[in-house]
């Protein structure tokens, strides 16, 4: 994960069912859809939301809250059902117990009822592994807003994250403590954030820049990155490339240069859970580069709800030198953020960066149905040697690539089938040397997507 030690992260809403009146066994729901497109085996830390602090025979301990779903579901049975589905998909995954920021029930409710502050917080801590030991999860995520950032004091703060600190590093496996806060209060003691916690990703869609937590006394060497994709958001929030570019270069503080942490996505499940699921996958080829010559753009188009391309950029010269699809999704799932009625999904370059580029804006309502061309040898090199597009109309982008050089030109032609377009590609490349002695990807092997 290229600067990222804690990797690329999200939450999951357990009290929400998009699309409505589904329930979490339904085919098309947003949580059989993680499943499908294998959108869990990109995540390091999964935060579920919310759990809520509930009297225990010593003390306190957690519970996830509790809401109910279609056919008699419950939070628990969802709970149940993301920890093992997440682990089947990604048996490395670790999961964070996310605390309520709200209500009665906050971390704060820890100190109720009076008593020795260090005895509760003990209790809790050791409760705390317990709960996460029976249950397979990895470590606790503190939200940190509302309720709990007014009712609990800076002094009951250090105890209680420095106390489950200790707890944790007690026991023989590794348990983990998340801070993601909303923006700095007064009741947050920053020394204990900084000694008791593995990392913090502020929630920067909320408005409060990088400068702030620094200024308030959070260790630069601790900051994640809070990322949103939600309509109403604003840019950085827009896509995965925005976040991105905002995460990549670091940050400096006191003249010296730092990495973020990690990214944490809120989250996976909204009304507009394709655009979220999409945009992640998208993030997460970004921040960990593939080192295959393959690619394959199916399960991000999948989990986008498969809109029409409507804009390819192609790199040619010769031959194909490189491919990047833009895709426009206009379903109640896909909405953009800043209350865009589309979803823009902006897919990686695949092949490298020689031969001359030409962007088509491809309609809407006139799909790509067809592609065509040429593969063959080029000086030796078995590639793609032409590559026309055919949309629904009749309209033709291409040719691109002249096929000077090849020796070899066996035609092919893939279309799609009756009701459906081209709305992804998958494939390989290859690297070449060039004249001028360097080196360049081309596109070696090309297949289209259809839905």
């Amino acid at each position: 994960m290229a600067n990222l030690p804690y990797g690329i992260n999200a939450w999951i809403f357990l009290n929400e069912d998009e699309p409505p009146d589904t329930n979490y066994n339904s085919s098309n729901s947003c949580y059989q859809s993680l499943i499908n497109y294998k959108v869990y085996n990109s995540v390091t830390f999964l935060g579920v939301a919310f759990f809520e602090v509930i009297s225990a025979s010593n003390g306190s301990t957690i519970q996830i809250g509790s809401s109910s779903h279609p056919d008699g579901l419950t939070n628990q049975d969802y709970l149940n059902f993301v920890l093992r589905d997440a682990r089947q998909v990604n048996p490395n995954i670790k999961f964070l117990a996310t605390m309520v920021y709200s209500g009665n029930n906050t971390l704060a409710a820890v100190f109720s009822g009076g008593g020795d502050p260090q005895t509760q917080a003990t209790a809790f801590a050791k409760n705390l592994v317990t709960y996460l030991k029976n249950n397979g999860m990895n470590g606790l995520d503190v939200d940190w807003e509302g309720d709990v950032s007014d009712d609990m004091t800076q002094s009951q703060f250090q105890t209680l994250f420095s106390t489950i600190r200790q707890v944790f590093d007690q026991q023989p496996v590794k348990y983990y403590l998340s801070f993601t806060p909303a923006w700095p209060t007064d009741t947050i003691d920053y020394p204990t954030v900084n000694s008791a916690f593995d990392f913090v990703s502020p929630q920067f869609y909320d408005g409060t820049p990088l400068s702030s937590f620094l200024d308030a006394g959070i260790s630069p060497t601790k900051i994640g990155y809070g990322a949103q994709f939600e309509p109403g958001n604003a840019a950085p929030n827009a896509s995965a490339q925005q976040v991105w570019n905002a995460v990549s270069p670091g940050f400096s503080s006191n003249n010296t240069q730092y990495s973020y942490q990690d990214i944490f996505m809120w989250r996976f499940n909204s009304g507009n859970f394709q655009f979220e699921q999409a945009q992640y996958l998208i993030l997460y080829q970004l921040g960990n580069p593939s080192t295959s010559n393959t690619f394959d753009d199916t399960a991000i188009i999948g989990a986008a709800g498969n809109p029409n391309i409507t804009q390819m950029t192609i790199r040619s010269g010769d031959v194909l030198n490189a491919i990047q699809a833009v895709n426009t999704g206009t379903g109640p799932y896909n909405t953009g953020t800043q209350n865009t009625k589309t979803g823009i999904f902006t897919l990686l370059q695949h092949g490298g960066n020689s031969g001359g580029s030409q962007t088509s804006n491809i309609p809407l309502t006139d799909p790509i149905v067809s592609i065509s061309g040429y593969t063959g040898f080029w000086y030796g090199w078995q590639c793609v040697l032409q590559l026309t597009l055919t949309g629904k109309s009749g309209a033709t982008y291409g040719p691109f690539g002249s096929m000077a050089g090849s020796t070899t030109k066996t035609p092919f032609t893939q279309s799609a089938p009756t009701g459906k377009s081209v709305v992804a590609f998958s494939g390989s490349t290859v690297t070449v040397p060039l004249a001028d002695g360097s080196q360049t990807a081309i596109i070696a092997s090309l297949n289209a997507v259809f839905a």
